[in-house]
């Protein structure tokens, strides 16, 4: 009897300190290194889920094309909506259907230097058109069935950071310039990542999301003419030569001054300073520190471009250019969740660790193969990305009681 009252003795000493009798048990290292992670990457403060919560939209739309055209069509287009069609599962459509042409484009224009089926671009042609169809049209829905929230905003300039490197190499596919080396697909991904972050850069400032006479719908307008064009007379006739020129260098020259000067008036805007005290950000902080994060951005993919070598380089081009595009999402995402919720922005991200890493194995002499490190860098970063968007816009549901991808509330 003295062994059996013993042993229970010890056994309920035991489930007792397992139960955390003199506490809850220590959290495991791994366990602590996901709540260091969430808390400096995606979990959200107090006051920047309030702001975000109470957040009311806000633009200046003067382009062009809308107003002569595009509104009405869209303002048609919505009515064929059902009315149980929630408006992110709209944009989310448009995002995976230019997923889709780019990775149809890729099979076949891999080093975005060949000829593809004149089919494809009329494929693309009619991406680019349904993804600005959708997009603009979600927030038309969202009116229409009375369930406007801010998540709609969040999410809408979400998935166009990640469409914008995809109609970018829309334009490279077509123009096949990857021909061209260092001076063709490289540097026009940089701009156009560089502008659109500005455009939000001047956002964070001014506290308004303004649109110029040529802005998104033109742009975009523009490409889709160009894969219509090429549908119909086939890629070579941008290499037609012009002077001492191939057509698409003149193309490039023109597309590079027209995103030079809207680069220069995206400055301007925020060198005016912004709505904040004494000419701050939304936040109250510096209108030049936004570019930090960009620099993070541009610096460690010039260096990775200089520093590879050209096969890896141009046989990878697209998981390249994505790889890069992720990033850059990611950034603009930090800008955009930053305007909205009136909160500073930090010039380090998680994401960043993937650059990073290619730039130490390139400097190390490649210790690991490039191409497959490339390729797993790139899928950390869009898993990088994912976790950040789906943790963020979960705080948001939570906080307002929606879901994202329904219209009904969720019960409190």
């Amino acid at each position: 009897g003295l062994k059996a009252m013993v042993n229970t003795r010890a056994a309920v000493i035991k489930n007792t300190n397992r139960a955390g009798f003199y506490g809850p048990p220590a959290p495991s290292i791994w366990e602590r290194a996901w709540t260091a992670y969430a808390e400096s990457d995606f979990i959200l403060r107090k006051d920047q889920l309030d702001n975000l919560a109470t957040h009311k939209y806000s633009a200046v739309d003067t382009s062009w094309l809308d107003d002569l055209c595009m509104k009405t069509f869209w303002d048609r287009f919505v009515l064929f909506y059902p009315t149980w069609l929630a408006p992110n599962l709209i944009t989310l459509v448009g995002l995976l259907v230019n997923a889709f042409c780019v990775f149809v484009f890729s099979y076949y224009c891999p080093t975005a230097s060949e000829v593809a089926p004149n089919w494809v671009y009329l494929l693309a042609a009619v991406g680019v058109f349904t993804y600005q169809t959708l997009d603009a049209t979600d927030g038309k829905q969202a009116r229409r069935i009375n369930c406007s929230s801010p998540l709609g905003e969040l999410f809408d300039h979400g998935c166009d950071s990640m469409s914008q490197i995809l109609v970018t190499l829309h334009i490279c596919y077509t123009l096949r310039l990857g021909q061209l080396g260092s001076i063709g697909v490289f540097p026009v991904c940089v701009l156009s990542i560089a502008i659109f972050y500005c455009a939000h850069w001047s956002t964070y400032c001014t506290g308004r999301l303004q649109f110029a006479k040529f802005d998104v719908t033109e742009a975009q307008m523009v490409v889709i003419g160009m894969l219509l064009i090429t549908t119909l007379t086939g890629p070579g006739l941008w290499t037609i030569g012009v002077g001492s020129f191939d057509l698409r260098l003149i193309l490039l020259l023109f597309c590079f001054i027209a995103l030079i000067r809207q680069f220069f008036s995206y400055l301007d805007v925020i060198m005016n300073g912004g709505c904040g005290r004494n000419g701050a950000t939304v936040a109250d902080t510096s209108v030049i520190f936004p570019i930090c994060p960009l620099l993070a951005v541009i610096i460690p993919f010039c260096m990775i471009h200089s520093k590879a070598s050209y096969a890896v380089y141009h046989d990878n081009i697209t998981v390249f250019a994505l790889f890069f595009g992720a990033v850059a999402a990611k950034a603009t995402n930090r800008v955009i969740v930053a305007y909205m919720s009136k909160s500073e922005l930090y010039i380090w991200d998680s994401i960043y660790f993937g650059p990073l890493i290619v730039i130490l194995n390139q400097y190390w002499n490649t210790l690991v193969p490039e191409v497959p490190l490339l390729f797993v860098m790139a899928i950390y970063a869009y898993l990088n990305l994912l976790v950040y968007c789906y943790y963020v816009c979960n705080q948001l549901c939570v906080r307002l009681s929606i879901y994202t991808f329904t219209v009904a509330k969720r019960r409190v």
